[in-house]
């Protein structure tokens, strides 16, 4: 459009120029009009003045408009805006540049981990005077900050130690029988999901069954949510959690000598550490924690946490604890990606934290053509480093080397038993990293090829035992060798860092840059030996193909959203719209509404006329649902039009959308908000 159609406006000329000024130098902030110390409500508040000035939908520009959505995406998101204001990069400058750009930047800051420094000590004990055993003196009489400090540092990784806030004890069943009041649960109308579940431990494939109608518990507790899951991936450490309860190590030392002990996982349990879902119900209390709040129709992936019993996420529907997941933004990547987004960090993980790896230097993997290796060939391939990838030496290596290949592998070489071969193959390539996912004589082959200094990491042990590396190797050629955990590093850095690296690995997905190649098994279709075939996947290939990483998938966004409405449906029907806290299966429905309530189920009601020809305006709506009181709340923000209510519905995000709006114009009980925005839907 021409901007000069808007001449006859005093202030747009001055508008125009302060866009076209910071478009130029995209400062997002100044796009949004905005200082940089502003908070999420108004920067909130300044893009929907903008939206009022600028959509092409009254009238402005579309390049202008772009761009302040742009900037309303990047500032209104907690990790961009963080990662924005620590780089000034928004992302237009391509992903797979600003990830090479930040390897490199930790890669020159890693040189060495600080630590003591016994000439610093020295040279101090002296400046007390020389005195004999001024030096020892000095190692113990430590001042109060120091003692702390290394408290502090000596406690980590050992678990809490003596001392627990409410929320640990609300959250928790070892502490006695301590409960929070009803007020914070959420009762649920009777649920049933599809699930694989196990009576007993053992191996994988002779102990995991289906069980199509597994009962849901008949309320929310103190810090849990509901979630449809979406997806699942099959990895080493479910078939470990069902093979083996793993508190056995709680007994042995060193695990006997620390409190991050592993808990007893109850039997018969579901199966499932790692999946992707959207949350479709929760506690009273969970959208007002502090720490790990979540809200209906946030996304959620389930937080690595290696000591505590896996949620259960190879089913439909779970009750988790809002503190072992971790909200991400909708549709961050494709959900088979989120399914197996623990591979990709941990390959990225590995090239970040191990080696000291530079651009031109080599590594080396075995296992290249399960997720994580894939992972690896594809960093590697955008870092500039060369990657010797190892696969199984059976039919389907042509196919697998096309494969690697195709991703950015350097060199596919069989790995096999016969290490003169290997060796040969090799060359003169010495590589700085060697990482490991099958143990034994697998890893103890990559140590043989590494330069002097390198390194060999662990991050599983297909093969049930540990590398070992003769003592030449360790002696003269400095070779190391060490574990990975990525619950561990998790539990080291905190989530928010577990998050912004989802959020990395999320860009360069969208930009094409790391891509995955998965097989869908849908759970609606296993029966005994598809499910065995699923568990196996990886490990053999099937006729005629290649290994690949069985992904569960369990449910779709449509379905969630469709069975969250059901389920509000129900809930209203049997506790009325203030949902009374106190109150099970075999609690009595208000008299208002003595109709036994429809049954939780993946297909909707009958079709309901759209809302804008059921009700004529908002306060028509509000009457029918007993909610008058807000109706002076949608004539203030002049929301009072169904066509506008349902337009906002309509939208990629828009029900969640309507929630947050609801909630800032002060309806607080979520009850309420649901109603209303099932009512806009033609789902109530």
């Amino acid at each position: 459009r021409n901007p000069a159609r808007f001449s006859s406006d005093p202030d747009f000329a001055e508008r125009w120029s302060h866009y076209a000024a910071s478009m130029e130098s995209r400062d997002l902030y100044a796009l949004l009009g905005v200082s940089r110390t502003a908070t999420s409500d108004e920067i909130r508040n300044a893009y929907r003045d903008c939206a009022m000035q600028h959509h092409p939908d009254r009238g402005g520009e579309a390049k202008v408009w772009a761009s302040i959505q742009h900037a309303y995406d990047t500032l209104s998101e907690p990790q961009r805006r963080a990662t924005y204001d620590r780089t000034k990069q928004d992302g237009s400058a391509g992903a797979e540049k600003q990830f090479g750009q930040s390897f490199a930047d930790k890669s020159e800051g890693s040189a060495k981990k600080g630590g003591l420094s016994i000439v610093q000590q020295i040279a101090e004990a002296k400046q007390e005077g020389g005195k004999a055993g001024a030096l020892a003196t000095a190692g113990y009489d430590l001042s109060h900050a120091q003692g702390f400090d290394a408290w502090v540092r000596n406690q980590k990784g050992l678990g809490k130690h003596n001392f627990y806030n409410a929320e640990d004890l609300l959250r928790s069943g070892k502490y006695g029988n301590i409960e929070a009041t009803g007020t914070t649960s959420q009762p649920l109308p009777p649920l049933s999901a599809s699930a694989i579940r196990f009576d007993a431990h053992g191996p994988a494939e002779e102990v995991l069954y289906v069980e199509r109608e597994c009962a849901m518990p008949e309320k929310l507790g103190h810090g849990e949510v509901l979630v449809h899951m979406l997806a699942a991936c099959v990895t080493d450490e479910d078939l470990l959690r069902v093979q083996t309860p793993l508190t056995v190590l709680n007994n042995f030392p060193p695990f006997n000598r620390t409190n991050n002990k592993w808990e007893e996982v109850p039997l018969p349990a579901t199966a499932g550490v790692e999946g992707v879902g959207i949350v479709i119900a929760t506690a009273k209390n969970v959208p007002l924690l502090k720490e790990h709040a979540l809200e209906v129709k946030d996304w959620v992936v389930v937080r690595p946490e290696a000591r505590r019993k896996p949620v259960g996420c190879w089913s439909t529907m779970c009750v988790v604890d809002s503190s072992m997941l971790v909200k991400v933004p909708a549709h961050l990547m494709p959900v088979s990606h989120l399914a197996c987004s623990r591979s990709l960090c941990t390959a990225y993980r590995l090239l970040e934290d191990f080696g000291g790896l530079r651009p031109g230097d080599t590594i080396i993997q075995n296992a290249a053509d399960l997720p994580v290796g894939q992972a690896v060939v594809q960093l590697c391939h955008m870092l500039k480093i060369r990657s010797i990838n190892l696969v199984p030496d059976d039919a389907s290596f042509d196919k697998v080397k096309a494969q690697l290949v195709e991703l950015g592998a350097s060199h596919v070489l069989r790995d096999n038993g016969r290490l003169g071969e290997f060796v040969e193959a090799l060359g003169q390539m010495m590589p700085r990293l060697a990482i490991d996912a099958l143990g034994g004589e697998a890893g103890k082959r990559m140590s043989v090829a590494l330069r002097p200094g390198g390194q060999l990491v662990m991050y599983s042990l297909q093969s049930g035992s540990v590398p070992v590396i003769t003592p030449s190797l360790l002696m003269y050629q400095q070779i190391s060798l060490h574990g990975f955990s990525l619950p561990q590093w998790v539990d080291e850095n905190g989530v928010d860092a577990y998050r912004e690296m989802l959020d990395t690995i999320g860009e360069l997905v969208k930009a094409g840059s790391l891509q995955l190649a998965t097989r869908d098994v849908h759970i609606s279709s296993l029966d005994g030996a598809k499910l065995a075939e699923a568990l196996s996947a990886h490990r053999v290939p099937l006729p005629g193909g290649v290994r690949a990483r069985s992904v569960l998938v369990l449910g779709d966004e449509a379905t969630a959203s469709e069975v969250y409405f059901e389920l509000q449906a129900n809930i209203r029907a049997l506790y009325g719209a203030d949902e009374p806290a106190a109150a099970g299966h075999g609690a009595a429905a208000p008299a208002a509404t003595a109709a036994a309530p429809r049954p939780v189920a993946a297909s909707l009601s009958a079709q309901r006329p759209r809302a804008s020809e059921r009700w004529a305006d908002a306060a028509a709506m509000l009457a029918d649902l007993s909610l008058s009181q807000y109706a002076s709340a949608f004539e203030e923000e002049e929301m009072t039009s169904m066509e506008l209510l349902e337009d906002i519905v309509s939208r990629g995000d828009g029900e969640k959308e309507l929630m947050d709006a609801l909630k800032e114009m002060g309806i607080k009980k979520m009850g309420h908000r649901q109603a209303i925005v099932g009512a806009v839907v033609g789902k109530l």
